[in-house]
Formats: C-alpha cells, structure tokens, sequence
C-alpha cells in the first residue's frame, strides 16, 4: 500500500514454497473476491502510486535465497523483510531517509548485541541492547541495505561452509548478513559503515508462530553468532562485528539523548528473554 510515494519502485517475491504454485503478480491487486482493485472508484486515482510486483519462483526452500542478487535490479538501496512482517508507510520513508544518509550500513527497526562469554558469544535481544546501550547487529527482517551485499552473501568468497549452516539449521542467515557488512567495512570505519537504528511502527505477525518463537531459539541464536566467527577466525578475518553506542546509532535523536529515550518499534520488544536474566 505504501508504494511509489514511499519510495518503492518494485517488489521481488522470494518463492520458495516447493509444493505449490506462485501467485500472479496481478492478483496481489484483487479483493477477497477477486475483483479487480486497479479498477475499483477508491482505487483508481491511486493507480500510479502502484510498485510493480516480481516473484521470483526457487529451485531450492533456503533462507539463504533472500539475499540471491536480483536480476534487473535498477537501485541501490533494497528494503528486505520478511513475509510476516508489516512497516507503516511513514516508518518506511523514515528508514529510506537514514540509510541514504549511510547507505553502507544496516539500517532497520530491529536492533541487536552481542557479547564475548569465554568462548561463547552471546546473542542480546532488544531489551539488553537498550539497557546496555549497545548495538552490533540490525536484523534484516525488515532492514535496508545496499544491493552490493547481495553479490557478497551469494558468491564464491562467502564461505559455503556457513551458508549450509543457515541451511540446516534454517536459521540466522540474517547474522550472517550483519557480518558481511561489517566485515566489509571494518578497515575504514566511518559513520556510514555503523549499524543504524530506526525507531518505526513495526507489526510481527511471526511473534505468534514464527521461527524466532521455537524452543531454544535463543541458544540457538547464541549457537549460531559462536559458529560462524569461529569460521572468520579459520579464514584470517577476525571477529567482524564491533560494537556501538545505540544512542548514537539511532536515527530519531532525543533530547538531551539518555539511553531510556530509545524506543523499539514493536511493543513486544520490551518483553524479557533468555538473555535478559544472564
């Protein structure tokens, strides 16, 4: 609904449902009953704010699909989120404002941490982020980033080796984005090259069903963020992720900038997890 006024030229649908047909393009513009919105009296003025839709059918069911380079791509900046995941329209022209002003970041509405524990690395969510003022990671569950990264996670010189990880544990493909990014921008450390956080009006369909809700999604998040720096130390590159200061990494600045003025952009963020008792 927010489309080109939001800044949204176009639309690719990662299909990788193995079991059933994609949709048209044309029928994510028809009602319930099927009628045809384009044409509908509330609709039609509306016409050219319309983004046009690719679905993009997968051989395979991979996480790690969403980050396959686009073909066609016309822009930079790509907006990824999950299909169980809505941003409000001005929330959306908000964080397309930050990342233009730090377009070799992550920038989005989910911020995260992690913390060295001996030989474990620890997965922080909200909560401990904002308590800590800290912030390492932006989950691109719903996320801007520039389309270079794509061409990074997808080809020879990220490691095989995590991306069957993601595939068999269908999980944290997204921290494996985060430590593309950094990595590719820790020799030159500008302002541009910090995760940024965007406080937004973020609903998550998947809080109730989600991967993110299984049992042990926390250990395994922890699991994960230990597995894969332990393949960047086997490579040479040293941990990628680094820390910085939410505060100053958040897009909507507050006066006079304590750590509790950062709001997250889904209520349920305030909710305590695992990692909030460690």
């Amino acid at each position: 609904t927010c489309g080109k006024k939001s800044g949204v030229q176009h639309v690719y649908i990662v299909w990788c449902d193995l079991s059933e047909e994609p949709p048209s393009s044309q029928s994510f513009f028809e009602g319930s009953n099927g009628s045809n919105l384009r044409n509908s009296s509330a609709t039609k003025k509306n016409i050219f704010n319309r983004s046009h839709i690719n679905i993009m059918k997968m051989e395979k069911d991979s996480l790690n699909s969403r980050f396959l380079p686009i073909s066609g791509l016309q822009t930079d900046g790509v907006f990824m989120v999950d299909d169980d995941v809505r941003v409000d329209c001005l929330s959306l022209k908000r964080g397309f404002e930050a990342w233009k002003q730090h377009s070799d970041a992550l920038v989005g509405y989910y911020p995260r941490w992690h913390e060295q524990n001996g030989k474990e690395i620890i997965y922080h969510t909200y909560l401990k982020s904002m308590l800590k003022n800290k912030l390492s990671i932006i989950l691109t569950k719903a996320s801007f980033l520039h389309s270079k990264y794509l061409e990074l996670y997808s080809n020879e010189n990220h490691p095989q080796e995590i991306k069957d990880y993601v595939d068999a544990n269908r999980n944290c493909e997204d921290i494996a984005m985060a430590m593309i990014v950094a990595n590719s921008t820790k020799h030159a450390r500008g302002t541009s090259s910090y995760p940024v956080y965007v406080e937004g009006n973020v609903w998550d369909k998947g809080l109730f069903g989600g991967i993110s809700t299984g049992s042990g999604h926390f250990q395994s998040r922890t699991t994960c963020l230990t597995e894969i720096s332990k393949i960047y130390e086997q490579k040479g590159w040293g941990d990628p992720l680094f820390d910085v200061t939410l505060t100053d990494q958040t897009w909507r600045q507050h006066f006079p900038g304590y750590w509790w003025q950062v709001r997250p952009s889904n209520l349920f963020e305030w909710f305590p997890s695992a990692d909030f008792f460690m």
